[in-house]
């Protein structure tokens, strides 16, 4: 009897075992049949990227432009504690600029890469 419930136990253990193994393989074929990097070799995704992140830097560059001019208004007045906030607030426009400008670096990279793939592949 405890051989039988043993054997059961372990039956079920192989079921399982190989089921989830058939599923991870088909996984695996799939990823390779298309790539881990299916979408970069698509270059319309990566000029629209491109597009709103420089329509985004834009906008960005309009309101650091306030901000500054914000901030001249109140160091000129002398109202110190807006000139703080105001000096906060462009400091961190600032680094949002940057973040994207290096996402726009990332994404021509990647835009260059492709095209040089491609050209192997001709």
């Amino acid at each position: 009897m405890q051989y039988r419930t043993a054997l059961a136990h372990f039956g079920l253990l192989a079921g399982l075992v190989l089921g989830a193994a058939g599923t991870l393989s088909a996984r695996d074929w799939d990823d390779e049949w298309r790539g881990r990097d299916y979408q970069r070799q698509d270059p319309r995704h990566d000029y629209r990227d491109l597009r709103a992140d420089y329509a985004q830097v834009s906008a960005m560059r309009a309101d650091i432009a306030r901000d500054r001019a914000r901030l001249n208004e109140d160091i000129r007045c002398g109202r110190e504690a807006a000139a703080a906030r105001d000096a906060a607030d462009l400091a961190r426009d600032q680094r949002a600029l940057e973040n994207q400008l290096r996402d726009i670096r990332h994404n021509q990279r990647d835009i260059d890469r492709d095209e040089q793939r491609f050209q192997r592949w001709r």
